[in-house]
């Protein structure tokens, strides 16, 4: 027993030093500026991703995974294979598929607009502007984690904070937490990142 509770003491303060990892940056504008320049070279970019859904509906935590597709301007393939959903974005159309069928009901529509509206965003570094988001920049040694909370009333309803941290060596971007509450949270990471890379236009319009 004894044991078991020093694990958990060490395993506590391990927490904290991870929590307390971050820093504020001495030089906001200059890590801005960086990431906009990155934003602004990069003309499309593919990689994989990992999903963990932290829900009080959900005794554990759901996960699921995917590949992404982003060419610029504003067309993104986020193909969510494990749940086998596919959202097309390009321009102003977009279509949401699950099984391989269309969703056509007006709910899903104005669910995805959302979506749609959000993602254009952080790939494209729109947000860097701070139009939609207040942006508090902090580092650690590996990652720059910029954290954005939304400036309109309606979205605050439904989300409260995005944190996204983004790799110093590349500036290309690790991780995406999407928080609604304390408890309930969606972690998006991202693996095998490729850059400015062909990608055909028809990638975002068909299945």
């Amino acid at each position: 027993m004894k044991h078991n509770i020093l694990l958990l003491v060490a395993a506590f303060f391990s927490l904290n030093v991870i929590a307390q990892d971050f820093k504020s940056v001495s030089d906001k504008n200059a890590v801005k500026a960086a990431i906009e320049k990155k934003h602004e070279e990069t003309t499309s970019i593919t990689a994989d991703f990992s999903e963990k859904v932290y829900s009080d509906m959900f005794k554990e935590a759901q996960s699921g995974n995917g590949k992404f597709y982003f060419k610029k301007s504003n067309k993104v393939r986020w193909d969510h294979t494990s749940d086998n959903q596919l959202i097309l974005i390009s321009g102003e159309s977009v279509k949401l598929y699950e099984n391989g069928k269309l969703v056509n009901n007006p709910a899903s529509q104005k669910v995805v607009k959302q979506i749609q509206g959000m993602m254009i965003s952080m790939l494209s570094g729109d947000f860097l502007n701070e139009k939609d988001f207040s942006i508090g920049y902090q580092e650690n040694t590996k990652s720059y984690k910029l954290t954005l909370t939304p400036k309109n009333p309606r979205m605050a309803k439904y989300m409260s904070k995005i944190e996204l941290l983004f790799s110093k060596k590349s500036l290309l971007l690790d991780e995406m937490t999407m928080t609604e509450s304390k408890n309930q949270k969606i972690v998006y990471t991202f693996t095998n990142l490729k850059t400015n890379q062909s990608i055909a236009d028809s990638k975002f319009t068909s299945i």
